[in-house]
């Protein structure tokens, strides 16, 4: 069963929220006040824009989503990963991971991002568990940051963290 990843698009976006595990659904609705998880894929594809939104494909089907984010107009050396998925997404998750470490630390020095922030609900076990596999950096805990008073954890990749990869690829 190979993984294959490709640029996401809003239905492949649409199909997964659709089908999200419950850690994700309930961190996903935690994020942000949405009518719907279509709503979720829709913000998530147009924060991202077509260069920066994959889909992890298993078995002719999008299994997960993810991506990177501008945080803010003003800060345009920051952004914001995301991820989510259906029950398969753990299948997927080692693709993943090779993608984003080989992909985009050249990616992001080249625009001028010295860091990339991941905001997860706190009892999202295993989303911390493949943030540390990134390896991104823990940075602290976010009380009351949900949208329902939810508390979140702030995790990190920095530049520095990236740039060895640069010198691999020379």
């Amino acid at each position: 069963m190979k993984v294959e990843i490709l640029r996401g698009t809003p239905r492949d976006l649409c199909f997964v929220a659709a089908n999200l595990r419950e850690a994700d659904r309930r961190e996903v609705f935690a994020t942000a006040v949405l009518e719907s998880a279509t709503a979720a894929a829709m913000l998530s594809w147009y924060a991202s824009g077509p260069d920066w939104c994959w889909t992890a494909w298993i078995d002719g089907q999008p299994h997960a989503a993810f991506g990177v984010s501008r945080a803010s107009p003003f800060q345009p050396h920051l952004r914001s990963a995301w991820a989510w998925g259906t029950s398969r997404f753990i299948r997927c998750a080692p693709a993943i991971t090779r993608f984003c470490k080989i992909e985009w630390p050249r990616r992001l020095i080249g625009e001028g991002v010295t860091r990339v922030e991941i905001r997860s609900l706190k009892d999202h076990d295993l989303a911390h568990r493949w943030l540390k596999a990134l390896p991104a950096r823990y940075e602290g805990e976010m009380t009351g940051y949900g949208v329902n008073g939810e508390s979140f954890e702030l995790w990190a990749f920095i530049k520095e963290d990236w740039q060895h990869v640069l010198f691999k690829a020379a």
